[in-house]
């Protein structure tokens, strides 16, 4: 991009075209973060999608894919799903696509209708091993084997939550009876969610799924060895950006403020995240972005605090700063882990992941030589409880664009350009400059 302001001197240009003077900035194709809780609708004292998807075009993304388990009905049918839509596309800011959802209400003979109906509206469909939410609750064995084979057929991946809901049973057993009377500390949540849980889980899933492995997907991977089994059957899996930012001892500092499902794990499982995420084991990073209110986070009961990091804004900053300038990814890595893997693995690379021609214009401005602290009060979503709080992070977002249009721009490229008319939400740091509703729904093959 080259230019002056607003100006066109060019005659191959149109007249009515502007040019943007990005001199100084670094160009990347636009995040996507296939892992969000936007609450809508349901849980909006949480979240909704306004400022879900605010928050994301703050942080470089402009694409999300919203979780169907944190909805009022769950997005388990298309009567479910068309509901949400109704509501959401009159909401969002960026683009942005659904999951479906399988879960233990379902009978496995029901699953294959419930994909098939589902299939021409979702990107993919969401289970749990484990789960505490009585709207959601987790798939058996049975449930989850017949959710591979119809999701396979239909042609989307399976995604998981994988935490064995035996081992968390048998290690939170354990805590209680060393813990005895006294009040629960954070070792105990932690500690009764273990690693082996995780990698249990993994080979279940993996077992279960049998010919159709390849087909599932695991979320918020925050142990090594399950990575690994997972990239060793050629399924795929994510991690999220505060298990490569923060480990377990971080509880003493951080409290309710870094709980999350699976917990951060040891250092030495995230100093071999980065690992497996620089070779490509792990595919891609996500937010698994879930603010809560104060009072739900701050309980003052490390096992009863809402779990879940307002993380939409933080995904691309903390990868860009931590990933690509401080050298643990390539460049090629980075735009893996922060587009193309995902527009990949959800049908969306012909139009989504990349700056190649004929694409849409999904790209974010950075300025590269701007260094500062994350300051909450920069945050756009309902809940700006973070652990990221205080991180000195490299580069600094100076505009997000979404089919070639700005929906954020920094004080700086503001002035370049221009709200039309004022803006839905801004602060010291930006402004929003679309109106909600521009977002656009995505599905599998968009173009």
């Amino acid at each position: 991009m080259k230019g002056s302001g607003r100006s066109n001197t060019d005659p191959a240009r149109g007249a009515d075209e502007e040019i943007l003077d990005a001199k100084g900035l670094l160009a990347f194709p636009g995040a996507i973060d296939p892992h969000v809780h936007f609450d809508e609708p349901g849980f909006t004292h949480r979240e909704d999608f306004m400022h879900g998807s605010a928050e994301a075009a703050r942080g470089g993304v402009t694409t999300v894919i919203d979780m169907p388990c944190t909805s009022l009905p769950p997005v388990t049918s298309p009567q479910a799903l068309e509901e949400k839509l109704s509501i959401v596309r009159d909401r969002a800011l960026v683009d942005f696509a659904f999951y479906g959802g399988i879960n233990g209400h379902m009978k496995p003979d029901d699953i294959p209708g419930v994909v098939e109906s589902l299939a021409p509206h979702v990107v993919g469909f969401k289970s749990y091993f484990i789960s505490g939410m009585e709207t959601f609750p987790a798939v058996d064995e049975a449930q989850f084997a017949a959710a591979a084979k119809a999701c396979a057929k239909g042609g989307r991946p399976l995604l998981l939550h994988a935490e064995d809901p035996d081992v968390v049973a048998v290690a939170t057993k354990e805590r209680a009876s060393l813990r005895g009377s006294q009040p629960h500390q954070w070792i105990d949540y932690y500690a009764s969610r273990p690693m082996d849980a995780e990698t249990a889980a993994v080979l279940k899933a993996l077992k279960l799924a049998g010919q159709y492995a390849k087909n599932l997907h695991i979320v918020h991977v925050g142990t090594a060895k399950a990575a690994v089994a997972v990239s060793e059957r050629g399924a795929t899996c994510e991690t999220c950006t505060h298990y490569l930012a923060f480990d377990e001892t971080d509880f003493a500092r951080f409290g309710a403020a870094l709980k999350t499902a699976p917990p951060v794990k040891s250092p030495e499982q995230k100093a071999l995240l980065w690992h497996l995420l620089a070779r490509g084991q792990i595919g891609f990073v996500t937010s698994d972005h879930a603010g809560a209110p104060e009072y739900e986070k701050y309980t003052g009961d490390p096992l009863t605090a809402y779990g879940g990091i307002p993380g939409t804004g933080t995904l691309f900053p903390y990868l860009l700063s931590e990933g690509l300038f401080a050298k643990r990814l390539t460049l090629d890595r980075f735009l893996e882990a922060t587009s193309g893997g995902a527009a990949r693995r959800y049908g969306l690379w012909q139009a989504k992941g990349s700056l190649l021609p004929g694409k849409d214009a999904d790209f974010v401005l950075v300025d590269p030589d701007h260094t500062s602290r994350f300051s909450p009060s920069n945050m756009m979503s309902k809940s700006t409880i973070t652990p990221f709080a205080g991180m000195l992070l490299s580069g600094r977002i100076e505009g997000t664009f979404v089919r070639g249009i700005p929906v954020y721009a920094s004080v700086r490229l503001a002035a370049a350009v221009g709200p039309k008319g004022d803006p839905i939400l801004s602060n010291e740091a930006g402004m929003i400059l679309a109106r909600p509703g521009f977002g656009k729904f995505l599905t599998w093959g968009y173009r």
